[in-house]
């Protein structure tokens, strides 16, 4: 097998972190619905399109521009940035969307609800420009009424293979309602 074909084989093998089926505990359903809208922008609008949005184009009357701006919005209002201040002076207002293009796939999770926090262990699926633009030409088949397909249905319409990283996630419980942080940790290699 070449090597980075045992690399892929392996990764494919590799899941970080542990579900909790047999104690029959769920993501609240704050994240999911993060997650959901998160795989919704990012699918169904371009970087260019996203990082216009951020910089205060006004809401589009596009259906599809519209739906995107208010989801960016409500993914912006649930992550805390690390420190806000610093980006103070800016005129582009980043989110987590603004410059990604990806797929975010939940695989496990780590859920204490005693201190409110969670861990999630996420498959990030890379969407090239092609991918991309095929997706945004879907949005009426996919997407229109609100209508919200799940990752494989994503990818299958991608028509290609997805580059496939890992991440993982925390959330915390802050005056009731769960909060993501804005720092992203990456899998380097195990």
């Amino acid at each position: 097998m070449p090597p980075i074909t045992v690399v892929i084989a392996l990764l494919a093998v590799i899941t970080p972190g542990t579900t909790h089926p047999a104690e029959g505990l769920q993501l609240p359903a704050e994240i999911q619905e993060h997650y959901r809208d998160y795989n919704i922008v990012t699918a169904f609008s371009t970087v260019r399109e996203r990082s216009l949005m951020a910089g205060g184009r006004p809401a589009s009357s596009n259906l599809r521009l519209a739906r995107i701006a208010r989801l960016m919005k409500r993914l912006a209002d649930r992550v805390d940035q690390i420190d806000p201040g610093i980006i103070a002076n800016s005129v582009r207002r980043p989110t987590e969307t603004t410059d990604r293009a990806d797929l975010l796939r939940v695989t496990a999770f780590d859920l204490d609800e005693s201190r409110g926090e969670a861990w999630l262990y996420l498959e990030a699926l890379t969407l090239d420009p092609p991918a991309n633009i095929t997706l945004v030409s879907r949005f009426d088949d996919l997407a229109s009424a609100d209508t919200e397909p799940s990752v494989d249905q994503l990818m299958a319409a991608t028509g290609r293979p997805l580059v496939r990283t890992f991440e993982i996630h925390r959330w915390v419980r802050v005056g009731g309602a769960w909060r993501r942080e804005a720092a992203t940790r990456h899998f380097i290699g195990r």
